[in-house]
């Protein structure tokens, strides 16, 4: 299970990269400015064997991110060692975003293609219609995201869904390795409960099967029960979870 939680770990890195990466004795730090939903992008991702003491480790990832003004985050899987996430906790670390990792086998049974605009690239009118549906009206963030999004370096596929040219769905999968990592799955909130979130996913799968994906991943919060039952319903199963250890502020 280790080598599993690894790889997809690693997929989701090259998904969603920061804007600055540092290596640490294993650890992998991330910086994006604080551009993040759920502190990927900005967070200590404890991944590969380790030999330095880890309390000294801690601080010195505390000093690090204060000086880019950002709170310590550390981002663990369910193959991290259970001493590292106590060690947090006795710290002061409190648990943010329960959240499952999910696959399907795309290899088995068929997959409806649906009524969606692909493109190969994250552009701007992808962008646009995917701030637009979640509501993401910060000039700032924006202008983050859209270099994060320019630094992804393996494939993309895009898709929107609209009805009488009006979007009212998109998401993405990034594929790596045969593996479609399905990302930013919005629906116009108004139009929720219509079928347009399971059309949208169902549309990026075929489309990543017919480019030569064999397995699909994502990651869903816990408490979303909206998108794990949707989920599910495509047929996902749960692989791993991850969570959160925040530090809000440091010292």
């Amino acid at each position: 299970m280790k080598h599993k939680i690894l790889l997809y770990e690693e997929l989701s890195l090259n998904a969603l990269p920061a804007l600055q990466t540092q290596f640490y004795d294993g650890w992998i730090l991330r910086f994006t400015s604080g551009y993040s939903y759920t502190n990927r992008a900005n967070s200590i991702n404890p991944l590969y064997q380790s030999s330095f003491d880890p309390t000294e480790k801690i601080s010195e990832c505390e000093r690090r991110y204060f000086t880019q003004d950002q709170p310590t985050v550390f981002k663990i899987t369910d193959s991290t060692d259970t001493e590292l996430d106590k060690l947090l906790e006795t710290g002061g670390y409190e648990v943010l975003t329960p959240t499952y990792l999910m696959t399907l086998d795309l290899t088995e049974g068929e997959i409806t293609l649906g009524k969606c605009v692909f493109s190969n690239e994250i552009n701007d009118k992808w962008l646009d219609v995917y701030f637009t549906l979640s509501k993401y009206t910060e000039t700032k963030k924006r202008e983050i995201a859209r270099k994060v999004y320019e630094n992804v370096k393996v494939s993309v596929l895009c898709g929107i869904t609209d009805v009488d040219g009006i979007a009212v769905a998109c998401g993405m999968c990034v594929i790596e390795r045969g593996y479609a990592g399905l990302y930013n799955i919005v629906v116009n909130e108004s139009d929720r409960g219509r079928g347009y979130g399971e059309e949208i996913c169902a549309s990026l799968l075929a489309k990543a099967k017919r480019l030569g994906a064999h397995t699909s991943y994502l990651q869903v919060v816990q408490e979303n029960h909206a998108a794990v039952s949707l989920y599910k319903k495509l047929g996902y199963e749960t692989t791993y979870s991850y969570w959160y250890r925040v530090k809000k502020k440091n010292v």
